[in-house]
């Protein structure tokens, strides 16, 4: 499940990696059918970098971890994430 080893807080993400957090956070948005700028969309991209520092890099993966997310806390929370 992890790709690679946690990341520090201090890490800098490369350009590959940045590019992998925008398609994913994109692609929820338009799932979730969210704006970009929402609050829903700021608790979805702190999850993906927190997922990615994780060692979570794949995109495969940071969707289903976002989309289980989404499903389960977010989404019972009503419009508190949105």
């Amino acid at each position: 499940m992890l790709d690679r080893p946690i990341r520090t807080n201090t890490e800098a993400l490369s350009p590959n990696d940045l590019d992998t957090l925008r398609a994913v956070f994109d692609a929820m948005c338009q799932e979730f059918a969210i704006l970009p700028d929402s609050a829903a969309a700021h608790s979805i991209a702190r999850e993906l970098v927190r997922l990615f520092q994780t060692g979570m890099t794949e995109a495969a993966m940071l969707t289903i971890a976002v989309r289980a997310r989404w499903q389960g806390d977010w989404k019972m929370e009503g419009s508190s994430a949105g």
